[in-house]
């Protein structure tokens, strides 16, 4: 069977990194809060956000990159609209032949992949990197989110 079908859950049980009852206390809490398994994982501390970003990498079959460590291309950058690349928790960062290397923190988001495939007038490669990595680039890209308050001005 395909790991893409089957629940991140029991892939972390599986791979010994996680206990049933473990996953299951998390299940409760990601269905009563409305939240995704993994922010749970995360948030509780059994897993951390790069082991995250590695595991649904290799669920997916894509890459994981270290965002933190690459310098953004802005030519590459400048192939994403900033609305669209913050929706998705994208960032279009570097070239790799005729393809754009784009970041995503979350590989599951289909719809999101497909949006920033059809905003980018190129080939594209996904890549997976931590969410958080993925925030930092974008900042660093475009500067403070779109919907932050400005800031307060001093008199």
């Amino acid at each position: 069977m395909d790991t893409r079908d089957l629940p991140l859950g029991r892939l972390l049980v599986a791979e010994h990194l996680l206990t049933p009852a473990d996953v299951a206390e998390a299940l409760v809490e990601a269905q009563e809060s409305s939240r995704r398994l993994g922010e749970v994982l995360v948030e509780w501390k059994l897993l951390s956000e790069r082991d995250l970003a590695r595991f649904l990498a290799r669920q997916e079959k894509l890459e994981f990159v270290d965002l933190a460590k690459l310098d953004l291309d802005d030519a590459a950058v400048d192939c994403l609209p900033e609305s669209l690349a913050r929706a998705h928790g994208a960032v279009a960062y570097g070239f790799q032949g005729s393809h754009v290397l784009v970041a995503v923190g979350d590989p599951t988001n289909d719809a999101g992949l497909d949006a920033v495939r059809e905003a980018i007038e190129r080939r594209v490669r996904f890549l997976v990197a931590p969410a958080s990595e993925v925030q930092a680039a974008q900042t660093e890209a475009y500067g403070d989110s779109l919907s932050a308050p400005p800031a307060e001005q001093s008199a």
